[in-house]
């Protein structure tokens, strides 16, 4: 019998017995074009712009019209979500490059929530991406998305891949909250004093812990999460540096 006989018979005996062949879920777009981009241009927890070179458009263009004709949808869980997570800093890059040399990415008329990039077969903006990642209910996408600030999370070095997600994430949050340069934790003071980027998510972050100062315990050396959890009064709030997050 042909292959293509048997694949009939195949789908013939399914049907017959009101099956459906397991097939595999959907990928996200190969990640090997952003992760030649990081590698090249991500250093120190920002990015390159200034060094960025015509080889890396390129790359990055080619990369957005992947994730433009990919299917979130046909995606599990974890590769939706790193999906979302490639497509917010990618997509937040070439908006700065394409508009480079700025100062900061708020110069950018309507960056956040006006211009709008096919991403997943639909056209979103940032906020809609974010959105997105809202829906997954794990705040810590935050210490991922990279909003071209330097405030923002430090831009992880390769991209995110369903298989290693949940490591990676937890890596950006101890990156992100022992970072004295965006959150001061101070038992011998007793302050604490986290990024705004808390105060603007504080809902998803005590949903998922009882306070601001729980959910930070998590991503802390033991003694100071000891600390945190004992922690009563209300953080203060340091103010968020817009500045481009170049190197």
């Amino acid at each position: 019998m042909s292959p293509i006989r048997r694949r009939a018979a195949a789908a013939a005996t399914f049907a017959a017995f009101g099956l459906a062949p397991l097939l595999a879920a959907a990928t996200q777009p190969d990640t090997a074009v952003w992760d030649a981009i990081l590698a090249a241009r991500a250093r120190n927890g920002g990015f390159d712009y200034r060094g960025a070179d015509g080889q890396d458009r390129k790359r990055l263009a080619a990369y957005l019209v992947n994730l433009g004709d990919a299917d979130p949808k046909a995606m599990g869980a974890d590769e939706r979500k790193a999906f979302y997570l490639n497509a917010y800093n990618a997509t937040a890059i070439a908006i700065v490059l394409e508009r480079h040399p700025l100062a900061s990415i708020r110069e950018v008329h309507g960056v956040f929530d006006s211009i709008r990039r096919k991403i997943g077969r639909e056209m979103l903006t940032l906020d809609d991406v974010e959105n997105r990642l809202r829906g997954f209910r794990d705040a810590r996408f935050h210490f991922a998305i990279v909003c071209a600030a330097r405030s923002s999370p430090p831009l992880a070095a390769r991209a995110y891949r369903a298989a290693t997600l949940a490591n990676d994430l937890d890596v950006q949050g101890r990156v992100f909250v022992r970072d004295p340069a965006r959150n001061v934790i101070d038992p011998a003071a007793g302050r604490l004093a986290l990024s705004q980027m808390f105060e603007w998510n504080r809902k998803e972050f005590e949903r998922d812990a009882e306070s601001l100062a729980s959910y930070v315990s998590r991503f802390t050396e033991r003694a100071v999460g000891d600390w945190l959890k004992t922690f009563q009064k209300s953080p203060e709030f340091l103010p968020y540096d817009w500045a481009l997050n170049q190197p």
